[in-house]
């Protein structure tokens, strides 16, 4: 082992396992088997793949160096290989470069101011190229990089920034500041303002501010309804309009179904418009076979539904109907039902209690009493309501208020008020303990079995 060059780490460990040594050459930590040093007379693998290399390099370097020869370079030193920098010096110029023997093979030289003045380009030196791009408004804020194609770090003077230009670039004639050129470009392309006004004035828009530019929102009157809009140059020059609500009582006009044609529709539903057409969505007054009034939208009566709340609801519009207000522990809830229904049943299913209830001669009449009381709620005392739709699977959720924000004679109060103001005769109120009461328990989305079993003690807790 200390024939091949290699001191041992370890003691032996027999011929045939690795045994850790020190190769003295190379300095590295190898650990090759005896029986492969005995045999080949080498211990260091990197060694040997160094040596075959250079074998190869000396094989072929008198080739190499004729090829450099041939392309006008006297090597300064042993062929170091054909990817690696080879120190020569240029005969026709008489500078020293670095090719490699690769880009000689590749391009016939190497010596880039050489081949500039072959192909009439002009060689940089430092001075040179730092006195251009001061004359373009640049500071260096590096060396120059030895290349016109490689980005140079400079301070643009006009605006501070720090830019990275190239020099062949900005001796092309090139900007030396992206921002500062797209401003330029900026203002050399900006309509004159009293031309832009006048393209605004010619759209019916009155401009309120300066001309902010092609693509900004310019501030302006909207001449035809008054309105002020903020519309872009860019839209109204394309031809759009400056007003939205105007664009879109346009287009409701333009799109508006011929009035025969909406009449034919309700009359095939068995209506009889009393009023003009007003629109699919908007309610329109009609008389129905059945002789009442209502009021359906011609959207609805295209669906097949509704047509007549008179004729096909179940709840009584025309007949007896009851206005009341059932209650729990946390809240309130108005509404109105048939006088003989079960929708009463149904909210004491679920722990609501009734607090009061007002009989009215027909349904209409309880139905408005309600939504002016939900009304009075949400738009004048801008109420809440008190409960989901979770908590509530019998529906009615939208129609409950909080109990410390509405009691039920505060409720009670108001439907008198409105009773009177509608005109409808003295009404009979039938009361019960909760209209001054509060439940001692809140309402729930179980019903009556369900919430009996979950007030069951569990079986743990009777457990001593």
């Amino acid at each position: 082992m200390r024939a091949a060059g290699c001191i041992p780490l370890v003691p032996y460990p027999g011929s045939g396992v690795p045994w850790p040594c020190l190769h003295e050459p190379c300095g590295r930590e190898i650990a090759p088997l005896y029986s492969n040093v005995r045999k080949r007379g080498r211990a260091c693998r990197a060694c040997a793949g160094d040596a075959r290399g250079m074998a190869r390099k000396l094989q072929h370097a008198d080739e190499a160096v004729e090829l450099m020869r041939a392309a006008g370079f006297e090597p300064l030193e042993p062929y170091p290989g054909s990817d690696r920098p080879w120190r020569c010096v240029h005969e026709p110029c008489g500078e020293v470069r670095t090719p490699t023997l690769n880009t000689i093979r590749a391009n016939g030289t190497a010596c880039r101011p050489c081949s500039n003045l072959v192909a009439g380009r002009a060689n940089w030196t430092v001075e040179a190229a730092e006195r251009v791009f001061l004359e373009a408004g640049l500071e260096p804020l590096e060396p120059w990089p030895g290349s016109s194609s490689l980005a140079w770090r400079a301070r643009h003077s006009a605006c501070g920034r720090v830019v990275s230009p190239r020099l062949g670039n900005i001796a092309a004639g090139q900007g030396p500041c992206r921002e500062c050129g797209q401003d330029a470009t900026h203002v050399a392309l900006r309509n004159d303002h009293d031309e832009a006004v006048a393209v605004m004035r010619a759209a019916g828009l009155e401009p309120l501010e300066a001309f902010p530019g092609v693509g900004h929102p310019w501030r302006c009157q909207h001449e035809p309804c008054g309105a002020e809009v903020s519309p872009t140059f860019n839209n109204i020059k394309r031809g759009q309009g400056g007003c939205l609500q105007c664009a879109a009582r346009a287009a409701a006009v333009r799109l508006l179904m011929p009035e025969e044609d909406a009449r034919s529709i309700m009359a095939g539903q068995g209506l009889e418009p009393l009023e003009p057409y007003p629109g699919s969505g908007k309610p329109w007054q009609c008389r129905h076979s059945c002789g009442k009034i209502v009021t359906p939208t011609l959207t609805n009566v295209s669906l097949g539904k509704g047509v007549c709340r008179y004729c096909n609801s179940a709840f009584p519009y025309d007949g007896p109907a009851m206005l009341y207000l059932v209650v729990d522990r946390d809240a309130v809830k108005i509404g109105c039902c048939s006088r003989h229904g079960r929708r009463l049943d149904e909210h004491r299913r679920f722990g609501w209690e009734l607090a009061w209830s007002v009989d009215c001669p027909t349904g209409d009449e309880a139905y408005n009493l309600e939504q002016a009381v939900i009304a009075w709620w949400r738009d004048d005392l801008g109420l809440q309501p008190a409960r989901d739709s979770v908590d509530m699977p019998q529906f009615g959720y939208t129609e409950t208020a909080a109990w410390v924000e509405m009691s039920p004679e505060q409720v009670l109060d108001k439907v008198r008020e409105l009773a009177d103001e509608s005109g409808l005769p003295a009404i009979t109120v039938r009361s019960t303990e909760f209209l001054t009461t509060r439940p001692s328990v809140p309402a729930s989305h179980l019903g009556v079995r369900a919430r009996a079993r979950q007030s069951l003690p569990r079986q743990d807790a009777l457990e001593f």
